[in-house]
């Protein structure tokens, strides 16, 4: 666990990393892989927060390392309220929908991971409390910002932290060997959109990414 920003923390946890805004109310966004539920729990222990104190969690995005762990938390944290784009909303009320995260021009390997992917993708339905939208402030954060980034998925988000000079971009940018590009092509949607969302994004006002 690394504090970035005053009260905003990354969690490394199975695969991924989340963030925890540790103020209140306390915002987790993204969840993880399936499995990564207690890494995000012993971080809230070692801050000296109850499961019970997590009052939201904020999706960027429905491709099953950013909510793998969502069935895992709500069941351990009974205050959780869930909020995601309203792009994606749908497929948590519908798991079984949730497309496969190949783009249609890798043919060979969408065909592998179809097989894969009822095992790998969210297996029940979670409530939604608040579809997010552009422009809108998190959830009780009036000084957070929803930027919608689409490309990646249709709904892909960051949030953005202007007090704090930080965003959390989700999958709008990856790490390649150590160089900072677009999202891996095979798991994008809509490239162009990708590029595009990475231009606003530059337009935002930030310290910290």
């Amino acid at each position: 666990m690394q504090e970035i920003a005053h009260a905003v923390y990354q969690i490394r946890v199975l695969g991924a990393q989340v963030w925890l805004l540790a103020d209140e109310p306390l915002t987790l966004i993204d969840t993880g892989t399936r499995g990564s539920g207690g890494a995000i729990l012993r971080a809230l222990e070692r801050l000296g927060r109850r499961p019970e104190a997590l009052a939201w969690v904020v999706l960027t995005h429905y491709h099953p390392d950013h909510l793998g762990a969502l069935p895992e938390l709500l069941r351990a944290c009974p205050r959780l309220r869930v909020a995601i784009h309203a792009a994606e909303a749908p497929y948590l009320a519908c798991p079984s929908a949730l497309p496969n995260p190949i783009a249609r021009d890798y043919r060979w390997l969408r065909a592998v991971v179809e097989r894969a992917w009822p095992l790998v993708r969210l297996r029940r339905c979670c409530p939604v409390h608040v579809q997010l939208r552009d422009g809108a402030p998190l959830p009780d954060r009036p000084a957070a910002r929803v930027l919608h980034l689409p490309g990646h998925t249709p709904g892909s988000s960051a949030v953005h932290l202007p007090e704090k000079g930080v965003v959390l971009a989700g999958d709008a940018l990856e790490r390649r060997g150590g160089a900072l590009g677009p999202p891996g092509r095979p798991f994008t949607e809509d490239m162009a959109a990708a590029h595009a969302s990475i231009a606003r994004l530059a337009a935002a006002d930030f310290e910290t990414l």
